[in-house]
């Protein structure tokens, strides 16, 4: 069955859209791994929020993208109503699961923010436990950071964590504090996934409604010749 010129040109709009659907699965398979590379230490700090659960929901959520999006390629290829209707559907659904994520990021962010700030500073506070030491160190070097609020809160014996690189065999420490750059490092990594998880959600609306109005010009089409 041959559809008309503009079926047709709906139909290959919503291929390339798939494509793109697939590289922003993709994309969110990406960012999520390597977020979840950079921020997996921290998890310690704070036993009241998971740092890592959105990492791990793009990287479930990518997946999904794609495998969606690759179904829908061949729904439209192929000019199947059951295909490309039931592709509509769970696109539908992720778009709405996306926008959902992307709210709970925005809303979150800032509760995350204040119980990993607390949470490293009962971690500093307690330095001297067995393995808080190294994580402090892990931090410091990962955030560029010294102490709590600054390098005094060491004393004035920081460790070699809290040293500016190529400033050997003297150890200027990071100006920062390391309460205040892991509230920065929250609140950009909320920002990133959540307007992240709206780009492809808006992408992915492009290609819903597409898929809509192929399945019903298939449908209409089939009629037609019935």
């Amino acid at each position: 069955m041959g559809l008309n010129c503009g079926l047709s040109t709906i139909k290959y709009v919503l291929f390339v859209f798939n494509l793109l659907c697939s590289l922003c699965g993709i994309a969110l398979v990406v960012i999520g791994g390597v977020s979840l590379s950079k921020i997996a230490d921290l998890q310690d700090i704070s036993d009241e929020h998971s740092i890592v659960a959105p990492s791990i929901l793009f990287i479930i959520l990518g997946s999904v993208v794609f495998v969606i999006a690759f179904f829908g390629c061949c729904g439209a290829i192929r000019e199947s109503y059951c295909m490309t209707s039931t592709y509509g559907f769970f696109l539908m659904v992720l778009i709405i699961a996306q926008i959902v994520i992307a709210a709970l990021v925005f809303i979150y962010v800032g509760d995350a923010r204040e119980a990993f700030k607390k949470g490293f500073a009962k971690l500093f506070d307690e330095r001297d436990r067995p393995g808080n030491r190294e994580l402090i160190d892990t931090i410091q070097i990962n955030l560029q950071c010294c102490g709590k609020t600054s390098a005094l809160d060491w004393y004035g014996s920081h460790p070699q964590s809290c040293c500016q690189a190529g400033t050997a065999p003297l150890c200027i420490p990071f100006t920062h504090g390391c309460q205040a750059r892991l509230g920065e490092f929250i609140d950009t990594a909320g920002d990133v996934l959540g307007w992240v998880s709206l780009g492809v959600a808006a992408v992915e609306l492009i290609g819903l409604i597409a898929a809509c109005c192929l399945a019903n010009g298939i449908r209409n089409q089939e009629r037609r010749y019935a």
